[in-house]
């Protein structure tokens, strides 16, 4: 099984900038072009290299200013354990089809500090779950069967029972958790599945906020010790 990118450049530089285009970013210093660790089994990646966006990315023409740098094998691991976290359903794809790997890879050869702290986690991830999944007897983590790839992050995918000594790859993996999930539903895709129809204009009158909405409020503000107005 191997990886083949799915999505442009432009599309998974969109999804990153609405990310990062509200948050303060600065360059990174050296020391981040692969893993911590001494044993490399997904291949050496490329070091990060090219220009940063300015504070106000142009979301509208994101242009292309640095290359993409993870391995082949890497990619593949991503992508079999992004379909782990996002599988196939009825009613949408897995997340390796909708190109969350090539975000994962967009986002991990950025030259931003925050990007790069990333990247030094989540490639160490990436070993020790290509590890763990040999010493279980697969040839790959990707090739690996289902049950042992969900038995390796049940080791640390909950953050109430993490193996002692696997907190560092317990902390990559939400990091990763966090931007596979935010890229899925970001695409198309994703966000048709959650209805998201972006900003509409509203014809007439306003009808003001669904009585759903008014009782989410309702429980939120209770939680506070709050009373949601009467007249809303």
């Amino acid at each position: 099984m191997s990886y083949l990118p799915k999505t442009d450049r432009r599309t998974t530089l969109k999804w990153m900038l609405a990310g990062i285009g509200t948050t303060p970013l600065v360059a990174a210093c050296g020391g981040a072009d692969g893993p911590a660790s001494s044993t490399v089994l997904l291949g050496t990646p490329a070091p990060i290299s090219g220009a940063r966006y300015g504070s106000d990315p142009d979301l509208l023409a994101a242009s292309v200013t640095w290359p993409r740098t993870m391995t082949g094998a890497q990619l593949t691991l991503v992508a079999a354990l992004c379909d782990v976290i996002m599988p196939e359903a009825d009613d949408i794809a897995a997340g390796s089809t909708l190109g969350v790997p090539d975000f994962i890879d967009e986002w991990m050869s950025s030259p931003y500090e925050q990007t790069q702290d990333d990247r030094i986690a989540c490639f160490d991830l990436f070993e020790w779950l290509e590890a763990e999944a040999r010493r279980a007897g697969a040839s790959s983590f990707a090739a690996a069967e289902p049950d042992t790839k969900t038995d390796l992050l049940d080791r640390i995918a909950w953050r109430e029972r993490v193996e002692p000594g696997l907190e560092a790859q317990a902390d990559a993996f939400r990091r990763f958790r966090t931007l596979a999930v935010s890229a899925y539903f970001a695409s198309e895709q994703g966000s048709a599945w959650l209805g998201y129809i972006g900003n509409q204009p509203s014809m007439g009158d306003y009808a003001g906020p669904s009585a759903e909405a008014l009782d989410h409020l309702a429980q939120a503000l209770d939680t506070l010790g709050l009373t949601l107005p009467t007249d809303l």
